[in-house]
């Protein structure tokens, strides 16, 4: 309940942060995988998803459901209530969240020897430092090839490099791990563009913590 309060105080005060020129920086994160469990409860209660083995996060203030065996993306302010009144079953939370198809991802923009790292789309006028990616290790080189997202057997995510502008997805045994599904190369790397999204969050009464941002497949 507490979440949502404050989520609704970030979107009211959004609007004046867009038009300043000093920007706050607000963490945010992204999360891919296959949906294993949702929970959609009677508000004021949050909604509960969990992605492949990662941990459970709430949502708050979000249009779209996720459903499951859905391979998503999802990504929106990176919240956490350090101080539940009662243990919480996902005290880590998505606020002002958005979902996208994981295929619908494009190739990552930024590539090194070890690791690829993918910017979730509709964040254009986001500054640098304040927009939500997700970066997975590489287990080879993409060389001139296309990283992209796809999901292991367990719904976890995993960077495959596969040919640019092919006109059929590549076969499953060409990742080095197990890879239940791949992305679809038939179209481009263009992303989808959706609307800006741009949010301030407000932190009152110290009930939550926004953690510096992290990737969240990373923890133990």
């Amino acid at each position: 309940m507490l979440t949502r309060l404050l989520a609704v105080l970030a979107l009211l005060v959004s609007t004046f942060a867009v038009a300043s020129q000093a920007v706050a920086l607000v963490p945010r994160i992204a999360i891919c995988g296959r949906v294993t469990s949702f929970v959609d409860p009677t508000p004021p209660a949050d909604r509960i998803v969990r992605l492949g083995t990662q941990e459970p996060r709430h949502l708050s203030l979000g249009s779209d459901l996720p459903q499951l065996g859905q391979e998503i993306c999802i990504w929106g302010i990176d919240v956490e209530n350090v101080n539940p009144p009662v243990p919480d079953p996902a005290p880590k939370g998505i606020v002002g969240y958005r979902i996208a198809a994981v295929e619908s991802i494009g190739c990552a923009d930024v590539v090194t020897a070890t690791s690829a790292s993918f910017v979730m789309p509709g964040q254009e006028l986001e500054l640098p430092q304040n927009v939500a990616r997700l970066s997975l290790p590489l287990t080879t080189l993409a060389g001139n090839g296309c990283a992209r997202i796809a999901v292991d057997v367990q719904g976890n995510p995993v960077a495959v490099v596969v040919p640019r502008a092919t006109t059929a997805s590549p076969p499953a045994t060409s990742p080095s791990s197990a890879v239940a599904s791949l992305p679809n190369t038939s179209t481009s790397d263009d992303r989808q563009t959706p609307s800006r999204d741009n949010i301030v969050m407000v932190v009152l009464g110290g009930e939550l913590a926004v953690p510096c941002t992290r990737n969240p497949l990373q923890r133990g």
